[in-house]
């Protein structure tokens, strides 16, 4: 079975194609952009609405690190802001007299994978994953994409650490104590068919459909990726 993930413009996929991944494959670079705010008129001594008329840079237009942003030129003293960021002029705030810089320094975080399998295609905007056999499922309430080991809960789950930790939580519902102390054995999230109560920082996911959680609680597949782009939820071996 294939699945496709979906990537986006701030993702950097580290994998490579043919590569065997499971869930502990680092798999994407994010990177996040830093906003930074800089007063022209505090440190021009200027008014607010009046430091149009000393910027030397304006919206839309790029910076560079120890490059002039505005200029002040006295009789006998020359005021000057430099800019300590490369980046890209966002906004210009005539009522408090700022401006903000989108900063080209970046920060980049590893994520891991959330699926397992062979990578087939790496595409610009999506990869293809090859999983083993397996089904896809409609969902809905999904929080974020996600995946890992399945941990069925029923009557005769041992709800111990080892069958937790790492794992994606499938049941019909579970309580308040049992979806705390998943939690707190690190379950990676919840497929359910009932919606769960209150908030988590955990991923959750809803089965749209009471013959399929049947049927996926009578197959027990090992695995399972939640994707948000898609609503689907794939089970697999």
């Amino acid at each position: 079975m294939q699945i496709i993930i979906p990537l986006t413009d701030t993702d950097h996929c580290i994998l490579k194609e043919g590569q065997d991944v499971d869930f502990e494959t680092p798999f994407l670079q994010k990177k996040t952009e830093e906003e930074v705010n800089i007063s022209i008129a505090k440190n021009l001594n200027v008014s607010p609405e009046k430091i149009f008329h000393f910027l030397k840079k304006f919206v839309g237009e790029t910076i560079e690190k120890d490059e002039t942003i505005a200029l002040n030129k006295g009789i006998f003293t020359t005021k000057k802001i430099i800019s300590k960021y490369s980046g890209l002029i966002k906004e210009i705030n005539h009522s408090d007299g700022s401006i903000t810089i989108l900063s080209k320094s970046k920060t980049e975080n590893t994520f891991n994978s959330y699926f397992k399998g062979k990578v087939n295609k790496i595409k610009k905007n999506e990869l293809s994953v090859e999983v083993s056999k397996g089904e896809e499922f409609p969902g809905k309430n999904i929080s974020q994409n996600f995946g890992g080991k399945t941990f069925f809960v029923d009557e005769d789950a041992d709800f111990n650490s080892e069958n937790v930790f790492n794992s994606v939580i499938v049941c019909e519902e579970i309580t308040p104590y049992y979806r705390a102390k998943a939690e707190a054995l690190g379950c990676r999230g919840f497929v359910s068919l009932s919606k769960l109560s209150g908030d988590s920082e955990i991923p959750t996911a809803q089965l749209k459909n009471i013959n399929d959680y049947k049927k996926v609680v009578k197959t027990k597949f090992t695995y399972c990726t939640i994707l948000t782009n898609s609503s689907t939820i794939y089970f697999y071996l």
